[in-house]
């Protein structure tokens, strides 16, 4: 009996040292948000910021941070990057005069700078017309006091004033159509669910400029055939569809997801090389064959859930 509740005692130590450590990863991830000012280091990025554009958006851009700079917002410092996000107060929001055209979710400029030789880059992020955030990689905590800052370039990746691509209206196919290429073998893994009618050449041009990396040839050849296709638990996007998940060592465009992660392609990258990012926080590398990569996953995850 002794042996008993000594076993009994131990098995609930371990499950309290799990559930706590549950509670801590929970807590991490949680925003903390707070009204203290920006740091030295993003002053000085901001400056930078507002030089890049003319008088009447630099000065909307300074309003914004002056309304926010005290006002709630989230800072949180990961392994490899810092993200800030600006919130406001819902009682006294941000004046519509301060706001521009742009109001779709966007990257608005990327400035890469030095600090001490080691090389640093920050994204400013664009949503309702005005500044929503930014992130600064590789983990900037050290040096957020520094003064001195050496900006090796600075890029406009979205126009303010431009007006958002036109939302396109995905339409449903009422029957699944027979597919040639490789999507012949794709259709014999597991019973796909949805279609939808291909996108417009003019549509497919203006989506395809939007991404800065190169997508890989089999998902291009999917995407002449049907705009994404619906599983039963899990979808390949359409081109109209596809977005960005920020992580510590840059951002990912998402092209299929899963129950446990996404395929993805990398910013900035022109090989069409692919990445599955689990939701865990480990990203895995993959080829560049599209068709290949899914079939497998689809294959597994069938497997598991007949298993």
């Amino acid at each position: 009996m002794k042996v008993i509740l000594i076993i009994l005692a131990v098995i609930s130590g371990i499950i309290g040292l799990i559930f706590t450590g549950l509670i801590i990863a929970a807590n991490r991830r949680r925003p903390k948000f707070n009204n203290k000012g920006f740091t030295q280091l993003e002053k000085n990025l901001l400056s930078e910021l507002f030089e890049l554009f003319e008088s009447d958006l630099s000065n909307k851009l300074k309003k914004q941070i002056e309304y926010f700079e005290f006002k709630r917002k989230w800072r949180q410092y990961w392994e490899k990057s810092m993200s800030m996000e600006l919130y406001g107060d819902s009682n006294n929001p941000l004046a519509d005069e301060f706001r521009y055209y742009r109001k779709d979710e966007s990257k608005l400029a990327t400035i890469r700078f030095k600090v001490k030789n080691e090389k640093y880059s920050i994204e400013f992020d664009n949503y309702e017309g005005r500044l929503w955030g930014w992130k600064i990689r590789p983990n900037p905590k050290s040096i957020m006091k520094e003064r001195s800052v050496q900006v090796t370039s600075k890029k406009i990746n979205t126009d303010p004033n431009s007006f958002a691509q036109p939302l396109f209206k995905k339409e449903k196919l009422k029957t699944i159509p027979a597919f040639s290429g490789w999507l012949t073998k794709l259709t014999k893994t597991d019973k796909i669910k949805e279609s939808f009618h291909p996108i417009s050449s003019k549509y497919l041009d203006n989506f395809t400029k939007q991404i800065d990396s190169k997508l890989p040839e089999g998902y291009l050849e999917l995407i002449k055939q049907t705009e994404g296709l619906e599983f039963e638990q899990y979808r390949i996007l359409g081109v109209s569809e596809i977005y960005t998940t920020g992580l510590d060592d840059g951002n990912y465009y998402h092209l299929a997801e899963f129950d446990d992660g996404i395929i993805a392609v990398k910013e900035e990258e022109k090989t069409g090389k692919m990445y599955y990012c689990h939701y865990s926080g480990l990203v895995d590398e993959l080829s560049a064959d599209f068709g290949k990569e899914l079939i497998e996953k689809i294959k597994n995850t069938v497997s598991q859930q007949n298993g």
